[in-house]
């Protein structure tokens, strides 16, 4: 005997089998194949949460067509988010005057500068550069003093500064320094 879980169970699979490449055609035209899977995921999990609640075949189709089109939406903002995110840290650290305009950092480097940064450092600046929360809200998030948020703030700026300024190759930085003037050695006569 099967209990009721495991008929729900195989009618779900039959629906992830029936509908999967669909689904996933669907989502790969619309985001980047990086992210499909992710994206796929969340499409059968809000499918497999609301399944009792999904009509039958074929309008099931028409239904996960929605929620894969509230999926890639979503990750459409996120990638904007981060987007803003990465010119935003990468016009603060240009605003601090430590960059040359023209060594200003690709979204590569700002993002692996990002990685590099100890997790409340990041999310320290993902909540005011990102999230765009005042320092008192973030404080709330993450639960501490305004003061205090502002210090992790401020040392996660200058922990990004630093991290994009090793970054940059030796001719970046040479091209930057002021040229010594040349001093003549004159032999006495």
């Amino acid at each position: 005997m099967i209990s009721g879980n495991g008929v729900r169970e195989r009618r779900f699979e039959a629906l992830y089998t029936a509908h999967y490449h669909a689904i996933a055609g669907y989502v790969l035209r619309r985001v980047a194949a990086h992210e499909a899977d992710d994206v796929i995921a969340q499409i059968f999990t809000v499918a497999w949460r609301r399944f009792d609640h999904l009509p039958p075949a074929p309008d099931d189709r028409l239904w996960l067509l929605g929620v894969a089109r509230n999926g890639v939406a979503c990750q459409r903002r996120s990638e904007r988010r981060r987007s803003r995110l990465l010119a935003r840290l990468s016009q603060d650290v240009m605003s601090t005057g430590s960059l040359a305009p023209s060594a200003n950092p690709s979204d590569e480097q700002v993002r692996a500068a990002m990685s590099a940064l100890r997790p409340g450092d990041r999310e320290a600046l993902q909540l005011v550069l990102w999230d765009e929360l005042s320092h008192t809200e973030a404080a709330a998030v993450v639960g501490c003093s305004p003061n205090a948020f502002e210090l992790r703030y401020r040392r996660a700026r200058s922990a990004l500064r630093d991290a994009l300024i090793a970054m940059r190759p030796a001719v970046a930085l040479a091209k930057e320094r002021p040229a010594r003037p040349q001093t003549s050695r004159t032999t006495p006569s």
